[in-house]
């Protein structure tokens, strides 16, 4: 039996043909421009999205990697605590225009209050150190030529040196103090404001160990130390930014200063290795402390400096708060274990930090209350009524009612 093959059937009408011809074509374009437009814009996501990289890798890092929070006994935490640190675990905790302010060795994070994260800025410093005042933090490489100023809306400017930087301080209004070494001198001070302009250098034939700003930030207190008949010696400088003069040095301080603030009162406070004193306008000695043990922390706000000294032979610490400029030291001793201290001078008061609870003190070191912790922390961080309670590899808040 034969089976009969099939004829194709010519196209009947040729102009049928060329129109099917022609629309297929058509269709054909809108397909390869339609995936072209698609392409375009996925290029356009990946380019906006590596430019803003910053932002969001370090939280698709630390997503879904956060623990309930922990209860305390008074007041609550939310979902956003803790917060973990991640890669090296020798952080920074500090505070700038309300912000919570975290810096590893990566990056520089901003938080709200919350711990809702609102920026994460990536740097390259080694031995990177953050000093904040005001809404600023500077960031400057210790050993290094790099700095910046930042604020939690944007980073301000960065800059490199051509000396080594040995620290640096910022001032509420964004005034930047970096101190450098040198060849042909002891160090140099440069000044730059919030714009990143210099605004004052001076080649210092002393070497300056610390520095602040006074009250205006139009000029600053630089100490320096010198020996005296074989034992070492603070005096503090005076220096305008407009003028070249020294506006006056301090007598020498039988101690190696510290820290330098600015009193409410106008007067200049130092904390030195072995005691701390309170200097006038003009550098004369009001009044001086001398600290009973080894001073351990220190901190000043106003007009009140509290301090935490510890003695390892009778295994005790103490905590010593002066209130003035010629007040009383009044006095609180721990058998226990003290890990922080920290002011509240609008309710007068200080906060003592043991390991598994706070104590409220009076200024004249009475308890006002007592606080229980879930947890071991090192230390704390106060923003209002918020403590930011400082872990190993982590960060709680509690939210801490005044007594």
């Amino acid at each position: 039996m034969e089976t009969k093959k099939k004829t194709a059937k010519p196209v009947k009408n040729a102009a049928a043909a060329q129109d099917i011809y022609a629309m297929r074509k058509r269709r054909k374009r809108r397909k390869v421009l339609k995936q072209s437009v698609w392409l375009l814009l996925l290029a356009v996501v990946i380019l906006v999205l590596y430019q803003r990289r910053d932002s969001w890798i370090p939280k698709l890092e630390t997503m879904g990697m956060r623990h309930q929070s922990r209860q305390f006994g008074i007041g609550d935490s939310d979902g956003n605590f803790p917060i973990q640190i991640y890669g090296d675990s020798d952080y920074q905790l500090a505070e700038a225009g309300g912000y919570l302010l975290l810096l590893n060795d990566s990056y520089l994070y901003f938080y709200e209050p919350d711990g809702s994260m609102t920026a994460a800025r990536k740097h390259t410093y080694g031995n990177a150190m953050l000093r904040t005042a005001g809404d600023f933090g500077l960031l400057y490489e210790n050993g290094g030529t790099h700095f910046r100023l930042e604020t939690p809306a944007k980073q301000r400017y960065e800059k490199t040196l051509s000396e080594q930087i040995v620290f640096g301080r910022v001032s509420a209004n964004g005034s930047a103090a970096i101190v450098t070494g040198a060849e042909d001198c002891a160090c140099r001070l440069y000044v730059f404001n919030s714009k990143g302009q210099q605004i004052y250098k001076r080649s210092c034939v002393e070497r300056i160990s610390e520095l602040a700003f006074n009250a205006d930030a139009t000029g600053c207190y630089a100490v320096r130390i010198e020996a005296e008949n074989g034992v070492m010696k603070s005096v503090v400088n005076s220096y305008t930014f407009s003028s070249e003069a020294c506006n006056w040095s301090s007598q020498p301080l039988d101690m190696l200063a510290i820290s330098v603030y600015n009193t409410s009162e106008g007067n200049l406070f130092l904390f030195g290795d072995t005691k701390c004193c309170c200097l006038d306008p003009n550098g004369m000695v009001l009044s001086s402390y001398t600290y009973p043990d080894k001073l351990i922390r220190s901190c000043f706000y106003g007009n009140t400096a509290a301090m935490l000294f510890g003695n390892d032979e009778t295994r005790t610490k103490s905590v010593v708060v002066i209130n003035g400029s010629s007040g009383t030291p009044a006095v609180r001793t721990y058998e226990k274990d003290v890990r922080d201290i920290g002011l509240m001078t609008e309710n007068e008061a200080l906060i003592v930090q043991l390991r598994k609870e706070t104590e409220t003190l009076s200024y004249q070191c009475n308890v006002l209350q007592t606080t229980p912790l879930d947890d071991s922390y090192d230390g704390f961080l106060r923003i209002g009524q918020n403590l930011f309670l400082k872990g190993y590899d982590h960060i709680d808040r509690l939210e801490y009612h005044a007594p």
